[in-house]
């Protein structure tokens, strides 16, 4: 029979000062998926904790991290973490950056304890740091963030792949958005992670006993999402008479647009709805800035719910798209895809929905100009405040606020979809740079350019589509290369840039990334004769590949995405101040 302290469960909401202290020792046991936070994530976890510092917050001056699952024995701080690895991965990325940046030697060390736990023989207290990852991953992650002083030089995630890249890609994040707050800015930040941020924190003593726990926190095994929290919301709302019917209704959308894009959907609802970055979580907010779904549900799934989910499936069917709005338009769509963030959907949902009630008969020039602004924003790396700001005026544009939505003094307005001339002149400078060097941007554009390059779809489906340099990073000694680029700074003034970087359809050859320029056309840009990429099949046009000549290609490249975004005349103003 069972032992009853075997069944015992602790749960508590608890300060993180509480959670990362000598009481738990975190564990990621090898069977957990690896750490998957993107910069996104983190990036939104840093606004949403210096939000909520403000004055002005809506959290009362707290923040709530969610829950975490252990498996634990009462009094000992063996932690396995069950459920929780990435809040726990970040924050301790976080505590590792300030760390690093405090300037006060005692301080500096003071504010290790969050990272490591210092040993005291006094207490009978090892040294040990606060998490360790799977195995697999923990060296590389002592070595490159919990060590003392590591996250201050940081190497480059380029050539990392999986945990390793994510890793040292969120940890610049965070070292590159804390540098800016300065020493004080940062040590309010600590001060209110520490004070007044939250986690539940759950405790059961055996594995098994840590699943059925984590069952009943999640559903079918599942991340219990706010989606069915506002289904049983709605539901209620809706009575016993409708409740069968609605509830096929949801789960009919829910199967077709399958369980992720069905809770970003109702995210991007919030969205035009609400038009401005949400404050409160999902099944929290959606309630109130939906007013219908708490006054009609049945009338929320017949005019809100159904609508917005057939634009949504518009939005990703491409021979759908190109048969109502043309090649073009899909086009623009697919290139849109691309980016880094979704933030763009809500306007192009709400511009389907209304073409789709018959109301809107311009799609394609919206989905121009709203592609046309997703990549300026994309390009300047605007942040997630400042695109959501933007695209929240883009919503009030293509369907003007009722009078009740119309907040106190007004929005301050910017141009919407159009791009003044100051953000053209950003967006060309931003082209015009090292644009190899933003790992999320690279592939994108250049397939964007692509896209101009050909008056048609880029849309390849390759396995493999890489990024290589014509010139070489590193050019070997007695290489023509070196001959055409004696000096250091001439060859990094281009080295980066769209015009010295193509499109291959085939994985980076390490062993032939310094051929000479003739030799590299013919056997490895394209070694059957022809490239599948129009930008590839240019280059290998050129004779020579010197300076003059990727100036030239450089000017020729802009000029074509500047004609294909209608900016030529903005353009040729830029360059000739330039």
């Amino acid at each position: 029979m069972t032992d009853a302290s075997q069944l015992r469960i602790e749960a508590a909401h608890k300060k993180i000062s509480e959670v990362f202290s000598k009481d738990y020792a975190f564990e990621i046991p090898a069977y957990q998926r690896p750490y998957a936070w993107e910069t996104t994530q983190v990036e939104e976890l840093l606004t949403d904790l210096t939000d909520a510092m403000t004055p002005e917050s809506r959290s009362d001056g707290f923040y709530f991290l969610g829950s975490i699952v252990l498996v634990k024995s009462h009094g000992d701080p063996l932690s396995r973490v069950v459920d929780g690895q990435q809040r726990l991965t970040t924050l301790t990325i976080l505590f590792s950056v300030i760390r690093d940046l405090t300037e006060d030697a005692v301080k500096q060390a003071s504010r290790e304890i969050y990272v490591k736990q210092v040993a005291n023989e006094d207490e009978g207290i090892q040294e040990a740091l606060r998490l360790k990852l799977r195995r697999k991953d923990q060296g590389f992650f002592e070595k490159h963030i919990q060590a003392r002083g590591a996250t201050a030089s940081l190497p480059p995630s380029d050539g990392q792949a999986g945990v390793k890249a994510r890793i040292l890609q969120n940890a610049a994040t965070i070292r590159s958005k804390l540098d800016e707050m300065g020493e004080n800015g940062r040590n309010d930040l600590l001060r209110f992670l520490l004070q007044n941020c939250y986690l539940v924190v759950v405790e059961v003593p055996t594995q098994t006993a840590a699943r059925r726990i984590f069952t009943v926190l999640n559903a079918r095994g599942m991340d219990l999402s706010a989606t069915d929290i506002l289904k049983a919301d709605l539901l209620e709302r809706a009575g016993e008479q409708k409740e069968d019917h609605l509830s096929q209704r949801w789960e009919d959308i829910e199967v077709a647009l399958e369980r992720a894009k069905f809770s970003d959907l109702f995210t991007h609802i919030r969205m035009i709805f609400e038009r401005e970055k949400p404050r409160t979580a999902l099944e929290n907010g959606f309630p109130e800035q939906v007013p219908i779904f708490r006054e009609d549900p049945a009338g929320f799934v017949d005019k809100v719910l159904e609508p917005y989910s057939d634009a949504f499936t518009l939005s990703m069917d491409d021979a759908d798209l190109r048969r109502r709005f043309g090649a073009k338009t899909a086009d623009l769509v697919r290139s849109l895809d691309r980016l880094d963030n979704k933030d763009w959907l809500p306007p192009l949902l709400l511009c389907l929905r209304q073409s789709n009630a018959g109301s809107r008969n311009d799609v394609a020039e919206v989905v121009f100009q709203l592609e046309r602004l997703a990549y300026y924003l994309f390009m300047i790396r605007a942040d997630v405040n400042a695109r959501m700001y933007r695209y929240a005026v883009v919503l009030d544009e293509l369907e003007p606020p009722t009078s009740q939505k119309v907040r106190a003094g007004g929005r301050e307005r910017s141009t919407g979809l159009q791009l003044t001339e100051a953000e053209a002149f950003a967006l060309f400078r931003a082209l015009d740079g090292d644009v190899y060097l933003a790992t999320r941007v690279v592939k994108p554009i250049l397939l964007r350019l692509e896209q101009a390059s050909t008056d048609g779809s880029a849309n390849y489906d390759y396995p493999i589509i890489s990024v290589e340099h014509v010139c070489p990073q590193n050019p070997t000694e007695g290489s023509q290369w070196l001959a055409w680029y004696p000096d250091p700074e001439t060859h990094s003034a281009r080295l980066h840039s769209l015009a010295n970087l193509v499109l291959l359809s085939i994985r980076k050859n390490s062993s032939a990334q310094n051929y000479d320029f003739d030799l590299k056309k013919t056997k490895y840009f394209a070694p059957g004769d022809t490239s599948a990429f129009t930008l590839t099949n240019e280059v290998r046009a050129f004779e020579t590949w010197q300076p003059s000549d990727v100036e030239r290609r450089q000017e020729e490249v802009l000029q074509r995405l500047a004609k294909d975004w209608r900016l030529s005349e903005l353009f040729q103003t830029w360059w000739a101040d330039k």
